[in-house]
């Protein structure tokens, strides 16, 4: 790191395409708005590969981000944030700039190429970021004014966790491998396909956090390690269904080399409209039962290797439920301007009290419990036989717990339209396959769908709030539906009717 008079300049390499991505993901959440980002280099060094990255990273994976070398600006907007990105290669003088308004855009990132051309309009605040070819490596240069040295903040960190990568990857024979970057979910897990003797794998790069006493993951237990992944995915293979392989670990660095299962997943057939979707749903009912049929050979609680601090065993029981669905109460209700009485929270509690005891008067044993069971997470396998021709991701987060909730979350998709029949069809299967009585089944799956589209609203409500994913408010009309389906039910009778008194318009979905 270099201190000059007036700039703060750090200088790492970019080899690859992947490295520029991985870089701007670093960066975009740092960008707010009024800053000004400066991308300097000559023709062909990368400029707008990164700007293209950035924006992806602020704005999702945007199928086309054109270059605004002729159209000079691009504007790019969501409901947190606007983005402006221009090239002003084109540009004869910087007088220029008054009339393109640049500098008007107090309330918008401004990425700017070949900033140059500004002349003396650049902000004493821009964020300068200089690409050049060095030989087989691209190097970037980031400078900052001395007074914004705290941009710099986690850059060591970032270079550091490069270099643990690149290691891991060599002494597991993967440091050949063309990496690509994929699009994250919504926790901070990343991922890598890498490429390697025309084969594919997966890295998943999970680091621990050195302080990571998120209160909530813990009382719901959610996982925080590599280690309950390949543990949930060594119990799924065990009963007969497709999890990713893992060809290299190293646990204490959060690293782990998957099998790759490729793009095809649920989401893009719904989109598509394939007309073998039916199979697609059909064998995942079907591997959910051989889930349900395996609890009886192998204890689900045993499957998952928890935190020493954690007492086993460990089930998505009554405290789990609870405080799950106070992310409804915490963000969604505030969200829409509502404040609840201490009457209205104290028969909130007494009911999701009453209906777990209706839950556990069923005495249906636990399975293995996935969470996230749904179109985003699966992947259909055609060159496999049967259930196996389904993949599930995402499934670090198992945990002993009732069997319809997994075909709820599979069923009640938050993202995507189902066609029509599928939740009647598909959970009468279910009941079929394992035998379950039909009236008890149907009571726990409008409890559960209830109880998680709840806490989805106030999950959509954080994200947007906390990590400005707005994208995933669009979803709410949807899982709104949802919820009103379930409080019709008659089992629900009391939870519809505090609705109706403080939260009509959910009702009114």
């Amino acid at each position: 790191m270099e201190n000059g008079n007036a700039t703060i300049s750090v200088t790492l390499d970019l080899p690859d395409v992947s490295a520029v991505r991985r870089f701007a993901g670093w960066i975009a959440p740092r960008l707010k708005k009024g800053d000004w980002l400066l991308l300097s280099g000559d023709l062909g060094a990368g400029k707008t590969e990164l700007a293209r990255c950035i924006i992806r990273q602020i704005f999702g994976e945007i199928t086309d981000v054109p270059s605004p070398t002729f159209t000079l600006i691009q504007h790019y907007e969501s409901r947190d944030i606007k983005l402006l990105h221009t090239d002003l290669y084109r540009l004869e003088s910087s007088e220029e700039i008054l009339e393109l308004g640049l500098l008007d855009e107090t309330e918008s990132i401004v990425l700017v190429e070949w900033p140059e051309k500004l002349g003396t309009y650049v902000a004493t605040q821009a964020v300068m970021v200089h690409l050049e070819d060095i030989g087989s490596t691209r190097q970037c240069s980031l400078s900052v004014n001395s007074d914004n040295a705290d941009f710099f903040q986690g850059l060591d960190d970032f270079i550091d966790r490069e270099k643990v990568l690149a290691d891991f990857l060599e002494k597991n024979g993967y440091g050949q491998a063309v990496r690509t970057t994929l699009a994250g979910d919504a926790s901070r897990r990343r991922y890598e396909r890498l490429e390697l003797d025309n084969k594919r794998f997966i890295l998943m790069d999970w680091q621990a956090l050195p302080n990571d006493n998120d209160a909530y993951k813990a009382k719901v237990f959610l996982s925080n390690s590599v280690t309950d992944f390949r543990h949930i995915c060594a119990y799924l293979i065990r009963c007969g269904l497709s999890a990713p392989e893992i060809f290299a670990q190293d646990d204490a660095q959060g690293l782990l080399v998957l099998e790759d299962f490729g793009t095809h997943n649920f989401t893009h057939s719904i989109d598509a409209k394939d007309p073998h979707l039916p199979i697609f749903y059909h064998e995942t009912i079907m591997a959910l039962a051989a889930l349900y049929h395996h609890a009886d050979t192998e204890n689900p609680e045993q499957a998952r290797q928890f935190d020493a601090k954690v007492s086993p065993p460990v089930r998505y029981d009554k405290a789990v439920i609870l405080t799950e669905i106070q992310q409804f109460i915490d963000w969604y209700m505030p969200s829409q301007g509502k404040s609840l009485p201490d009457t209205a929270l104290t028969k909130w509690e007494e009911i999701w009290a009453s209906l777990v005891r209706k839950l556990e008067a069923m005495k249906i044993h636990d399975v293995m419990m996935l969470r996230d069971v749904h179109s985003p997470n699966l992947h259909w396998l055609g060159n496999r036989q049967s259930i196996r021709r389904v993949g599930f991701i995402d499934i670090q987060d198992g945990i002993a717990g009732h069997p319809a909730y997994d075909v709820v979350s599979l069923l009640q998709d938050a993202r995507r339209d189902l066609p029509e029949d599928y939740e009647g069809r598909f959970k009468s299967l279910y009941v079929a396959e394992t035998g379950l009585d039909a009236s008890d089944f149907d009571t726990a799956y409008n409890i559960f769908g209830v109880q998680r589209n709840l806490r989805i609203l106030g999950i959509f409500v954080r994200l947007s709030k906390m990590q400005g994913k707005s994208s995933y408010l669009q979803h709410i009309p949807r899982v709104n539906g949802y919820i009103k389906d379930g409080l019709a039910h008659e089992a629900l009778a009391d939870l519809r009717e505090w609705f109706e008194t403080y939260v009509p318009e959910v009702l009114e979905a």
